[in-house]
């Protein structure tokens, strides 16, 4: 998934931030993974500007799953 989600982050990041944790690194990726209450890697959550949840997408998934939802968020829907 890292070079799909990489290749995404070069397309939005003028319109995206892209924060990364994972849940083995840490307090901070553990904590995170705990609060969302996310299964597992990998696992995307998107936010509004305004820290609300919009979507989540869990598991390995196609590049235009993902590129579909982070067009969503950027057109507010």
């Amino acid at each position: 998934m890292q070079p799909i989600v990489n290749g995404l982050e070069d397309e939005f990041s003028d319109q995206i931030y892209f924060l990364r944790l994972n849940a083995a690194d840490g307090a901070k990726g553990e904590s995170a993974f705990n609060r969302l209450s996310l299964p597992g890697h990998p696992s995307f959550v998107i936010f509004t500007p305004n820290g609300q949840e919009q979507k989540r997408i869990f598991g390995v998934v196609e590049e235009k799953i993902l590129r579909t939802a982070l067009a969503n968020a950027v057109d507010g829907g």
